[in-house]
């Protein structure tokens, strides 16, 4: 009787919701059924923002939101890096938020945790998002975010001691042999090379790979840090250190003080600090997009940051109904003017000429897997540069990489079973 009183009463609503429109499919009626509560609005949603300055710009976006919706949006001010280990805490007793502001290298461990939560998307929501940002935010098959930033290195030099950026890595040779004077303490192209984040397109640049990837996903059993091509590339890498290119004691930090003093022809680094060099460079501070290295297209790390939905939200219908609004052509467009980053929306364009190359870069670029096991990866290669640096036999040093990250990744997925 209960199940007959049920089926009747479903029966009755379907009837009186056709009724209200000639043409109403049933596909309509069904959506209409499972998703009208789903739209009750609520009084307020929570987003955790990274910083003073993402807070300013996101009290703007979300005053609009609620004058179109009528919900308030609270902005709590918490660190990027702090967020997903709040989030186990406070998630379960409800203290969470609905949407929280990751790394894409953060999207596996966030959903294996159960904090971030699968969005689905039409493909006519996703129109205009970089398809390359997408799939980083993506997690065995499942959509976990939307892209705000996407970041790239590129190279930044000196017009004063380079005229003309580098097409191809003969170039930046034959630049580095020109310009760099141990006298002066002036070097004609430098770079954190021991810093695998930076190192990565000229290890990489003909072959090799960190973990195999496959339609599912990646093989974490497949390292290949150590492939010839690699360990050839090991070897060039070390000759700059023979040839005086680069220096031992040359970490980011003393690369960008030399930099700015024009001590630095051209260096590998991000969008980050632009402002602050074109103020201590003037009109000699330029950009470029990588060279080609053997006429292949050298690609540097991508990086993607994004909003996610907390698996804890109870309001998921209108997170993402907020989450698409602040990562709408419009507002990307206002993020990447005032905020002098690159979006994840390839609709979108940098005004300043000094993020051109950045922006272009990212089209050609390797997202940093989203998984786990990446984290077992930056010790090792680190290490393996270290060694190179000293002179160790690069595959001496890459063969122990390998062996070093798989250890640590079979140590990490047997602590799971």
């Amino acid at each position: 009787m209960k199940q007959l009183m049920k089926v009747m009463s479903i029966l009755l609503v379907t009837i009186l919701l056709a009724s209200c429109g000639p043409n109403r499919t049933k596909e309509e009626i069904n959506k209409a059924l499972n998703d009208d509560e789903k739209k009750t609005k609520p009084e307020s949603l929570t987003m955790w923002v990274d910083g003073d300055k993402q807070m300013s710009f996101y009290k703007e976006i979300t005053d609009e939101y609620t004058k179109k919706t009528g919900i308030k949006v609270i902005l709590k001010n918490t660190a990027q890096d702090d967020q997903v280990d709040n989030l186990s805490l406070d998630g379960p007793s409800g203290k969470g938020p609905d949407l929280f502001f990751q790394p894409h290298d953060r999207a596996g461990d966030a959903y294996l945790q159960g904090l971030a939560a699968e969005i689905k998307f039409t493909d006519k929501e996703l129109q205009g998002y970089s398809k390359e940002a997408l799939d980083a935010l993506n997690y065995d098959g499942k959509q976990l975010a939307l892209p705000v930033i996407v970041e790239s290195t590129a190279i930044a030099y000196n017009k004063k001691l380079v005229k003309t950026p580098p097409k191809t890595m003969k170039d930046v040779e034959q630049i580095a042999e020109k310009v760099t004077n141990k006298e002066k303490k002036q070097f004609g192209f430098m770079f954190d090379a021991k810093n695998f984040y930076f190192n990565y397109p000229f290890l990489f640049s003909q072959g090799g790979y960190i973990f195999k990837e496959n339609k599912n996903g990646f093989d974490t059993k497949d390292v290949a840090v150590n492939a010839p091509e690699v360990i050839k590339n090991g070897q060039r890498l070390q000759s700059w250190y023979d040839k005086g290119y680069i220096t031992k004691s040359a970490n980011q930090d003393v690369i960008v003080g030399l930099f700015k003093e024009g001590q630095v022809g051209m260096f590998v680094t991000g969008p980050w600090q632009t402002q602050e060099f074109k103020d201590a460079l003037g009109e000699n501070f330029a950009t470029a997009t990588f060279p080609t290295d053997n006429g292949k297209q050298m690609k540097p790390f991508l990086g993607v940051r994004g909003w996610f939905i907390s698996e804890y939200s109870k309001e998921k219908y209108w997170a993402k109904d907020l989450l698409l609004f602040l990562t709408n052509q419009a507002h990307m467009q206002k993020y990447t003017d005032e905020m002098q980053e690159i979006t994840g929306r390839t609709d979108v364009t940098s005004k300043k000429k000094l993020l051109k190359a950045y922006e272009q870069q990212a089209r050609h670029a390797v997202a940093m897997p989203n998984i786990p096991e990446m984290s077992q990866v930056w010790d090792p290669m680190g290490n393996a540069a270290t060694f190179i640096s000293n002179g160790k036999k690069p595959k001496a040093a890459l063969d122990e990489a390998k062996d070093g990250i798989d250890e640590q990744v079979e140590i990490m997925n047997a602590s799971k079973k």
